[in-house]
């Protein structure tokens, strides 16, 4: 059981109880870290209330704050982008972060900032591999992305820090891999499309160890958060690997993933590379760089 140490910092996360923040909470009470989380409905000591929507949040704790951690947003594939959906998932990020920002001053002894942004901001240009300098594309989730990022930038007017687009976050609690999963497991994998649109990757115990690595190191800028690309045929043909499972059925159209998801297929039939270069030059090395070492830290 970890215990908590008078000497180490104190971080506040926006979005703990979603996946990866569930998982860097862990990371960081393992430390030794004294975590509090922000959240509607608080139960617990370490729970601090707020209302995003309606700016309010309350202040009693911020005094003790070393490290704030922005993960906040509505699942982005949870359900189908309708008008009001797409609303709801960029107003869930805007509205946290500028609330957030408003909030340092109350912050007195806060050294760090760490906000989640998305790899998917990019124009799909299948081929060209991604750099943190290159511009947002065009498309609903580039708005997102940049829309997000300028209020991350209101905070880091104010405190230093970084951002981190995280790409697909790989895990065996939830998440992308669970979705991939079930399919497979029952003899019903097959890959979407063509297969060969590649898509950026992150185990999460990397992405929780990146994110305490920019807080070590106080690293600053925006940063790709990936361990590497995959193509969508090569995902599915280790997963079928690890889960002892046959592939047997012809590729999925992409016609009917459009139909079935709307909007929502650009997440799988979108052909995205990205660097991960600037954040290795900053030091941080990752442990999962291929998807059967990271397959198999799930399935063995």
């Amino acid at each position: 059981m970890s215990t908590v140490r008078d000497d180490m910092p104190t971080v506040l996360i926006a979005g703990g109880s979603g996946l990866i923040g569930s998982h860097l909470t862990r990371h960081f009470k393992d430390r030794g870290f004294r975590v509090y989380k922000l959240t509607r409905k608080p139960r617990k000591h370490g729970h601090i209330f707020w209302k995003p929507q309606a700016q309010e949040m309350s202040t009693s704790k911020l005094h003790k704050i070393d490290v704030l951690i922005n993960l906040a947003g509505e699942n982005i594939g949870s359900s189908r982008w309708t008008a009001k959906r797409k609303a709801d998932i960029l107003a869930s990020r805007v509205q946290s972060t500028q609330l957030l920002a408003s909030m340092i001053p109350q912050m007195p002894n806060l050294k760090y900032y760490i906000g989640a942004s998305g790899i998917n901001c990019y124009e799909n240009i299948p081929g060209k591999v991604f750099t943190e300098d290159e511009p947002y594309g065009s498309d609903y989730l580039a708005l997102v992305v940049k829309e997000w990022e300028a209020a991350h930038q209101l905070v880091l007017k104010q405190v230093k820090g970084s951002i981190f687009r995280i790409s697909m976050v790989l895990s065996r609690h939830g998440g992308s891999l669970h979705l991939m999963k079930q399919p497979v497991y029952f003899g019903l994998g097959a890959a979407v499309s063509t297969g060969q649109q590649y898509s950026p990757w992150i185990h999460i115990d990397d992405l929780c160890k990146l994110m305490l690595c920019a807080f070590d190191q106080k690293l600053e800028g925006t940063f790709n958060a990936l361990g590497n690309n995959d193509t969508n045929l090569d995902m599915t043909k280790c997963l079928a690997k690890w889960l002892k499972r046959p592939l047997f059925l012809p590729n999925v159209p992409a016609f009917i993933l459009k139909i079935l998801l709307g909007e929502r297929a650009i997440l799988v039939l979108t052909d995205l590379r990205a660097s991960n270069l600037k954040i290795k030059e900053a030091g941080f090395t990752f442990k999962y760089t291929s998807l059967d070492s990271a397959f198999k830290s799930f399935f063995k």
